[in-house]
């Protein structure tokens, strides 16, 4: 999918053909908040859940995280990567819904092995049915954040504005980086299954379309002191016809630069 940001400070200043948080789209804001930061000094799990159309334990491991995802609520954030090669293929006439930023985290991560998870980007890959994640997830939510985020995302025909509050509770003697991907819920393909036949009618929820961001996120403009406060403003334009923009997510992941592991996330609706 081509990519276009407009990022949105005292002037408009458009981005073709590269995907940059520019400095200039973040500004100071005083402690407490934007207008989204209902909620934001929450801390919330981050799950990256590696799958594909012909891996017949995946259902599995959908049904566990489908239930983590009902108890936690928006406290547990997913998202669902296509793995580019063997079960990440998809079947001859389906949909391909493999990203070449996906493909990226994949490589990094050294995914050999479907389904496989990371927890908030963590030294552990979890595999198979996911059984173990469960009490991992809560404990990572039970914990004190570090920082806080919020997203809000409104949309314009096909243009999505992006508003994204950061505000760090914690010193931070390590770089942090924003990374914005857009996911969507009900897409409907063919998924093998761990008994008999596929299943042609398969629901892919939190599934990557695209990351708005570079792969890994953009620097955010911050000193790493506690109570520093940031506001940026983005603006994205969707082009694949295929995106049902009433069915897609925003999510924000707050990751520490050297390793990319994840402080904080949040997740928004497209309204």
């Amino acid at each position: 999918m081509k990519r276009t940001i407009l990022i949105l400070a005292s002037a408009a200043l458009l981005f073709a053909a590269c995907d940059k948080i520019s400095p200039d789209s973040f500004t100071q804001s005083a402690s407490g908040g934007g207008s989204n930061w209902t909620n934001a000094n929450v801390h919330r799990a981050y799950v990256e859940k590696y799958t594909g159309p012909k891996c017949k334990n995946c259902p599995m491991a959908d049904v566990t995280l489908d239930a983590a995802h009902h108890q936690f609520g928006d406290q547990l954030i997913i998202i669902s990567v296509n793995h580019p090669t063997g079960q990440g293929v998809p079947w001859a006439g389906e949909p391909d819904l493999r990203t070449d930023d996906g493909s990226a985290w994949s490589q990094y991560f050294g995914i050999s092995e479907l389904p496989s998870a990371y927890l908030n980007r963590g030294t552990h890959q979890y595999t198979g049915s996911m059984g173990e994640i469960v009490a991992d997830i809560e404990a990572a939510i039970n914990q004190t954040p570090q920082a806080g985020i919020a997203v809000n995302a409104t949309a314009s025909g096909d243009t999505i504005s992006i508003s994204v509050d950061v505000e760090l509770f914690s010193q931070f003697n390590d770089g942090l980086t924003l990374t914005l991907a857009l996911t969507e819920d009900s897409l409907v393909y063919k998924q093998s299954m761990p008994q008999g036949e596929p299943d042609e009618n398969y629901v892919h929820n939190h599934m990557l379309r695209d990351v708005i961001t570079n792969t890994w996120g953009e620097d955010i403009p911050m000193d790493g002191l506690a109570g520093e406060h940031k506001v940026g403003q983005f603006s994205y334009t969707v082009t694949n016809n295929d995106i049902r923009l009433e069915n897609c997510h925003i999510v924000a992941l707050l990751a520490r630069k050297s390793d990319r592991s994840i402080v904080n996330c949040a997740e928004t609706t497209v309204n």
